[in-house]
């Protein structure tokens, strides 16, 4: 049986401007009416930002944002935070000449979404960010910042990033996970930085045991690799026919494209499972 669905956002149910095709989005809100299977947000994204695709789903859905450090219920509720502080690795940021985005979760705390660290680093990409997001952002000091985030993260040439994760698993061995996937300026990439012990599946596990749901009960949906924890753990776990292929190897299955209606897959796929458990 399947109670559980859970979602990555983009590159598996958001298109560009947070639209959803029709078919798709019918899908999910007549399983969510049906009242059998609960429906999750997985995503990497900002709370804030997760917000602009539930407001064109049609109904509210549980959220596990930022990565896994962040649970929100479907009242907006925190459920779950799971912070570290940054200082670290903004430092070994701005060595390589990096610019470190540390979130925070502002829904309950107030203030900004994210503070920006103030280093001489910024590349084009970062100022763009910041201008196109002055009214929840602020420019910090991270180095000397006390406060704890849920995410770090950098945005930048692939490559760059990839020194950059390097250089800290060295420093830090085993304490962080920094996984690079594309970002929305292409061609650039957005590597995501969480303590070890959070990810997508991690905040998965700690929502199963709220709801009472059991591992063997969850199907999950992703396409990049900051996905891979809850797909390879899942035994119904979907890449998207977009995924990138080393997500597909791992996966149990593969699903069409995320422009082409391929949740409509996991749907059918959810009905067929349970419907022999009847």
């Amino acid at each position: 049986m399947i109670k559980l669905l859970a979602l990555d956002l983009d590159g598996t149910l958001s298109l560009p401007k947070n639209r959803l095709l029709k078919e798709t989005k019918e899908g999910l809100k007549n399983l969510y009416l049906e009242g059998i299977v609960k429906i999750t947000i997985a995503t990497g994204r900002r709370y804030r930002t997760t917000r602009n695709l539930i407001d064109n789903l049609g109904f509210e859905p549980w959220v596990i944002c930022n990565g896994g450090a962040l649970i929100k219920t479907p009242s907006r509720e925190t459920l779950n935070c799971k912070d570290f502080e940054v200082s670290r690795v903004a430092a070994i940021a701005r060595d390589h000449g990096l610019t470190v985005f540390a979130q925070r979760d502002s829904e309950a705390n107030g203030g900004p979404d994210f503070l920006i660290d103030n280093s001489s680093c910024w590349n084009e990409v970062t100022k763009k960010h910041y201008d196109d997001n002055k009214s929840v952002s602020e420019i910090s000091d991270l180095i000397s910042k006390t406060e704890k985030f849920l995410v770090a993260g950098l945005i930048g040439d692939e490559k760059d990033l990839d020194r950059f994760a390097k250089a800290l698993n060295e420093k830090f061995p085993n304490q962080y996970n920094a996984i690079s996937v594309p970002a929305f300026e292409k061609p650039n990439y957005y590597c995501e930085i969480t303590p070890k012990d959070v990810n997508k599946w991690k905040g998965i596990q700690k929502l199963l045991k709220n709801l009472k749901i059991a591992e063997s009960e969850v199907c999950c949906v992703g396409d990049e690799l900051n996905d891979m924890p809850m797909i390879s753990a899942s035994q119904h776990g979907f890449a998207m026919g977009n995924a990138d292929e080393r997500l597909k190897a791992k996966a149990n299955f593969v699903c069409g494209d995320y422009d082409k209606n391929g949740i409509l897959d996991v749907l059918s796929y959810i009905k067929s499972v349970n419907k022999k458990l009847d």
